[in-house]
This record gives C-alpha cells, sequence and structure tokens, in this order.
C-alpha cells in the first residue's frame, strides 16, 4: 500500500520546478470590463424618383410637311413658283452689280461712289481687247508676246469669275420664268469670290512676273479702301456670296416630313 502511495503518476516533460514556475491564476475581478454602448438608429423609409432629363422636341406644325413629288398640288406649285422667282429676281439683281465695276470699266465711265466702282487695274475687257492688239502689232511673233500675256493673267483669273457670275444670271432668268425647281446660285459666288481672294493674295505677297503689285494690307486695302480696287472686288464677292447662301438656305427643295 505505501509502495502505491508513492508511486503517483507524474506528468510527461513536466518536473517540480516546472510547476513551481506556472503563473498563478488571474483573478476574474481584475478586468476592466467597457460599459455596454447602444445606439439607435431609426429607419425611416423614402421613395425617390430620378426625373428624366428635359429633352427639346421640335413641335413639328403644319409648314414642317411638304408633299411628295406625286402629291404635289397646284398651289403648293404656284406657292414654289412665287418663291422661285423671288429669289431669281434677287440673285438677277446682286449679279449685274458685282459685274457693273467691269461693264463700266470697259466703256470707260467713272461713278461717282464711296469707293472704286469703275475699274481700271483690273478692267478685265480692256485688258484682252490690249492684249490682242499688241500681240497682232507684233505679228503674232516676239520676244514681247510673252511678257503681254503674262500680264494678262490677272485678267484671266477673273474671267471665270465674271462666267460664274453671268451663269447665274442665265439662271435667275429661268427662275424669272416660272421654274418649279428651286435654282442654285452658291457655286457660281464661290467661284468668283475663290478668284478673287487669288489675285488678294498674290497682291499681299508681290507678284510682277504677271503684273500684280505688292500693295500695304493697312495703308492700300483698309485706309485707302476708296482708291483701292480689290476692295471693291473683295466686298462685292463677299457679299454676293453671303447672299447666294442664304437664297440656297431659304428657297430649298423640300418633300416629306422634314426630319
Amino acid at each position: 500500500m505505501a509502495d502505491q502511495k508513492n508511486n503517483k503518476p507524474r506528468i510527461r516533460g513536466v518536473d517540480d520546478a516546472g510547476i513551481r514556475l506556472a503563473p498563478p491564476p488571474i483573478n476574474n475581478a481584475g478586468y476592466h470590463v467597457m460599459p455596454t454602448v447602444m445606439q439607435e438608429y431609426v429607419i425611416e423609409p423614402h421613395l425617390s424618383v430620378d426625373e428624366p432629363k428635359e429633352e427639346k422636341r421640335v413641335v413639328s406644325t403644319a409648314d414642317d410637311f411638304q408633299p411628295r413629288r406625286e402629291d404635289a398640288n397646284k398651289k403648293w406649285k404656284r406657292q414654289k413658283r412665287a418663291k422661285n422667282m423671288i429669289a431669281g429676281a434677287i440673285a438677277l439683281v446682286v449679279s449685274v452689280v458685282v459685274l457693273l465695276p467691269y461693264v463700266l470699266g470697259a466703256i470707260g465711265t467713272k461713278v461717282s461712289a464711296p469707293f472704286k466702282f469703275s475699274l481700271e487695274s483690273y478692267n478685265v475687257v480692256g485688258n484682252w481687247i490690249s492684249a490682242f492688239k499688241q500681240t497682232a502689232a507684233q505679228g503674232w511673233k516676239g520676244d514681247g508676246i510673252k511678257e503681254i500675256w503674262l500680264s494678262t493673267v490677272p485678267s484671266m483669273i477673273l474671267t471665270i469669275g465674271i462666267l460664274a457670275v453671268l451663269i447665274n444670271a442665265i439662271k435667275s432668268l429661268f427662275a424669272l420664268f416660272g421654274a418649279i425647281k428651286p435654282v442654285k446660285y452658291g457655286w457660281g459666288a464661290f467661284v468668283n469670290l475663290v478668284c478673287v481672294l487669288a489675285l488678294f493674295v498674290a497682291s499681299l505677297v508681290g507678284a510682277p512676273a504677271i503684273g500684280i503689285d505688292k500693295i500695304d494690307f493697312m495703308a492700300d486695302f483698309i485706309h485707302g479702301f476708296k482708291a483701292s480696287e480689290l476692295f471693291t472686288l473683295m466686298t462685292f464677292g463677299a457679299g454676293y456670296t453671303i447672299i447666294c447662301a442664304l437664297l440656297a438656305l431659304v428657297n430649298r427643295d423640300k418633300f416629306g416630313y422634314l426630319k
């Protein structure tokens, strides 16, 4: 019996020194417990609806409908013909005004105006006649023939613009005679403006080889606009283009619903 009491089971790997070094258990009363915090959240249901963005809606009117070609009645054709006649009359008057400085320069008539209304240096008809006369006087041969025709290059360029304006004038006559299909004048005015712009740019840089002297923009074109033929050509060319563009917008050929 004594041997059984002395033979107590030993914990494996733990000796008496390890048992003595073990920390004592912590007293639960030493813990500091934070007080319980409770916050109430009030849930309120809320309904929100995203309002659609305002779209710009085009309000359709009776004028927004144009009949088809096969459905066009006599009243509609009469209205189109009247609008075309008015546009043709305006285009004819403006075309004549654009051509008038060339005509006055050809007949040698000077008109009292706040700017150079009768062309002299850019007298296209007179320059063509003078070139042919000088060439014929030299027997169509000689070294001076090349210089004569090089000096006529500005008149050649302006001739293209004049022909474009003349074509517009002829087209306006067809409009005056009651054409139903709208007559377009934009391309003719654009060609005339391009020709005038070509001379204007050449004058700014100078092209003595073709008879164009260099000008000073501020002194000759702005301050000296009263005696500047380029100012007349540029003003008439730009104004003519703007008017023809407005006529094309107003007098459009519309069929069916506009989109």
